[in-house]
């Protein structure tokens, strides 16, 4: 078995899957999964597509993970069922990743959660570990299929988070190749209008923030922001004020009501929230273009190490580490050699600097 899970690959979508779900709120999405639509989706046998689409910061990626824990929980989890079979994958523009990579990563996890499988897995790794081959994308279907139909899960789910971050003849054929197999499939991506032809029999929904979940979001920020905190504690009327504003321009996207609260952050005062709810910009550019101004209104050299860490970020072949951005930013631009004495403090100053435009994941 150890052999074999490593023939099939390193890559794993756990750790994406264990951030994401961490960064929800206690009872977000609880829309979603108590719809009747949700219900009946998780209860049919016969399979069925679920198509989720929202604009970037709506929280498509959080709903998805908190789909994959509830029914880890309360299908397989809490009726210690063995025949459900829940299986997960996430695109990411970060890491151009190609069909076979994510099929062989699904049967890997397939193999991990379900030994009993081995059984269907063996003959292949068999048949190519002898002619020191890889399976090919067709061979792998075949067996994903041969899995699902095979009588040893009561009903198969596969949730794919990220559809529109694959390039498009990818999005294409995992969009076909997945929804031809006999599974419960819930798909998540921004709209994607030229290709959702191909799956005629899905149900579209659409991903906003709702209200209790803003409310919800700012909770759980201001909780960490003890000046804050403190001016919202016992003013009921003025904590009302904020979430409602906030909801309002926020859009309906998790992203920018966290952008807005980092606006809030550096209010002292009363006088001061309300001033700068007044001036809270609506939509995305406005949110964006507000940011930038506060880094440009920075001490000289703190606003030119803000801009520097956005370019590091932004024009990087791949995400850096923590370690690899502080070096890159002790990088003297006008020598291209490092110096010790520009070297930040630490990572927290780097992302206090950024006002909310960098995390590290």
């Amino acid at each position: 078995l150890v052999k074999i899970l490593k023939y099939l690959g390193e890559l794993n979508f756990r750790g994406i899957y264990d951030e994401n779900l961490a960064k929800k709120t206690p009872d977000t999405g609880r829309a979603v999964i108590d719809s009747e639509w949700f219900q009946e989706w998780l209860t049919t046998l016969l399979g069925g597509i679920v198509w989720a689409t929202g604009m970037p910061g709506a929280g498509k990626t959080v709903l998805a993970c908190i789909v994959i824990e509830y029914i880890q929980k309360q299908l397989v989890e809490k009726s210690k069922s063995q025949d459900i079979c829940v299986l997960f994958a996430f695109c990411r523009y970060t890491e151009r990743l190609m069909v076979i990579d994510i099929l062989l990563a699904i049967l890997r996890q397939l193999l991990e959660r379900h030994p009993q499988v081995l059984t269907y897995v063996e003959p292949m790794y068999e048949r190519h570990e002898c002619e020191n081959t890889r399976p090919s994308e067709a061979e792998v279907v075949d067996l994903l299929r041969q899995i699902a139909s095979s009588g040893l899960f009561k009903q198969t789910f596969y949730i794919l988070d990220g559809l529109d971050e694959a390039v498009s003849d990818i999005q294409v054929d995992l969009l076909e190749i997945l929804s031809s197999l006999p599974i419960n499939f819930f798909i998540t991506s921004r709209p994607l209008d030229t290709i959702r032809d191909l799956v005629p029999s899905a149900r579209f929904i659409t991903v906003i923030a709702s209200d209790p979940d803003i409310a919800l979001l700012i909770d759980q920020k201001v909780h960490r922001m003890p000046v804050l905190r403190k001016l919202l504690m016992n003013n009921a009327t003025l904590k009302a004020e904020v979430v409602s504003i906030i909801s309002l321009k926020s859009s309906g996207m998790f992203l920018l009501a966290s952008l807005h609260l980092d606006m809030l952050k550096e209010c002292v005062s009363e006088s001061d929230i309300r001033n700068a709810l007044e001036v809270l910009p609506r939509g995305v550019d406005g949110i964006y273009d507000k940011t930038m101004d506060r880094i440009k209104a920075l001490p000289g050299r703190q606003a030119d190490l803000a801009k520097r860490v956005l370019i590091w970020v932004t024009c990087a072949q791949r995400p850096l580490t923590v370690e690899e951005l502080v070096l890159a930013v002790s990088v003297c631009p006008e020598t291209f050699r490092f110096d010790k004495e520009m070297e930040p403090a630490g990572i927290d100053s780097i992302l206090s600097l950024c006002c909310g435009l960098i995390q590290v994941e």
